[in-house]
C-alpha cells in the first residue's frame, strides 16, 4: 500500500485522516475533488506506512513537522488543508505556522477542556481498543477482512455501518492494527492538552460537523470551539454520517470542501503553490 494519493491539477489541496488512520480513508473525496485541483491526501507520521515519528517528537507538533517536510520536498509553502479528528488539529498547528491558505477541519479533536473527563474517557477508549488491534497485527487479514472484528471500530467511525465498503472497513482496521504511535502518543496527547489560541486563526476556517457523531460530540468537544473562534469561521453540519464522514458518505464531504474551496479562492488572490 503507498503512503499517499495524489491526483489532479490546479490550488494545491492537502488532506489529513485521523488518529490510527491512513490516507486511504479519503480516496472517494479525492476522485472527486481532482476534477478541478491537486489533490494529495497523505498519511500522516507516525501511522500506517507513513513517514517514521521519533518518540521525542511524539504528539501533535511532531506530526506538523513531519508534515511539512513532505510539503517542503513538494515546493508547497502553503495549501489548502482539510483534517478529520487529528487531522483537523493538526490542520490547526499548521495554520498556526502560517502553511495554511485556507483549513477546513472536520469533526476536529482537541476540542475538550483541559484534564476534563472526556480528554480521559477518550484515551481509555483507545486503550480499551488495543488488544483488538493486536490480534488483528496477528492475524492480518483473516482478522481485518472479517465483518466481527471491524464492527467495534467502524461503529465508532460511522452512523451508518453498512455504508461503509468491506475493502473501507478491512483497511481501517489494518491501519488501526499496524500504527506504531497507537499507545506512546496517548501520554504525549495527555501533556500537550487541547487545542488552544482559537481565538488567533486568520486563515479562512470552515468547521465541520457531523450530525451524529458520537465520539467528539457537539456538547463535549465541539461547543468550545464554536465559542472560542473567530466570527469569520463557518460552521457546517453534514446530515446522517458520524465521525470520520468519508467512509460512508464522500460524496457530501467532497461537496462541502468544494464549497469552502470555491468561496475561499474567490475572497483571497492567488497565491503561488
Amino acid at each position: 500500500m503507498t503512503t499517499a494519493n495524489r491526483s489532479g491539477a490546479g490550488e494545491p489541496v492537502l488532506l489529513l485522516h485521523g488518529f490510527t488512520l491512513s490516507h486511504h480513508v479519503w480516496h472517494g473525496v479525492v476522485d472527486d475533488l481532482s476534477s478541478n485541483y491537486d489533490v494529495l491526501a497523505m498519511t500522516m507520521p507516525g501511522h500506517w506506512r507513513g513517514p517514521r515519528l521519533r518518540v521525542r517528537d511524539l504528539g501533535v507538533r511532531g506530526i506538523a513537522d513531519g508534515i511539512e517536510r513532505e510539503l517542503d520536498d513538494l515546493g508547497w509553502d502553503t495549501c489548502h488543508v482539510a483534517g478529520n479528528s487529528l487531522g483537523g488539529q493538526v490542520g490547526f498547528e499548521l495554520e498556526r505556522r502560517g502553511r495554511a491558505r485556507s483549513l477546513v477541519a472536520i469533526n476536529p479533536s482537541g476540542g475538550w477542556k483541559r484534564f476534563s473527563v472526556t480528554e480521559f474517557r477518550l484515551g481509555m477508549g483507545f486503550a480499551a481498543q488495543f488488544p483488538l488491534a493486536a490480534v488483528a497485527r496477528v492475524f492480518g487479514d483473516r482478522v481485518a477482512t472479517r465483518e466481527r472484528f471491524q464492527r467495534p471500530i467502524i461503529r465508532n467511525c460511522s452512523k451508518d455501518t453498512a455504508a461503509v465498503t468491506p475493502e473501507d472497513a478491512a483497511n481501517v482496521l489494518r491501519a488501526v492494527s499496524h500504527c506504531p504511535i497507537y499507545l506512546p502518543i496517548q501520554l504525549a496527547f495527555l501533556r500537550d492538552g487541547p487545542l488552544a489560541h482559537l481565538d488567533r486563526v486568520t486563515a479562512p476556517t470552515t468547521l465541520i460537523m457531523s450530525e451524529f457523531d458520537t465520539f467528539l460530540t457537539r456538547n463535549e468537544c465541539m461547543q468550545r470551539l464554536i465559542d472560542e473562534l473567530p466570527d469569520h469561521v463557518e460552521e457546517v453540519t453534514l446530515p446522517g454520517v458520524g465521525h470520520i464522514p468519508m467512509l460512508e458518505n464522500p460524496g457530501i464531504v467532497a461537496d462541502a470542501l468544494r464549497a469552502h474551496l470555491v468561496r475561499v479562492t474567490r475572497q483571497q488572490p492567488e497565491q503561488a503553490s
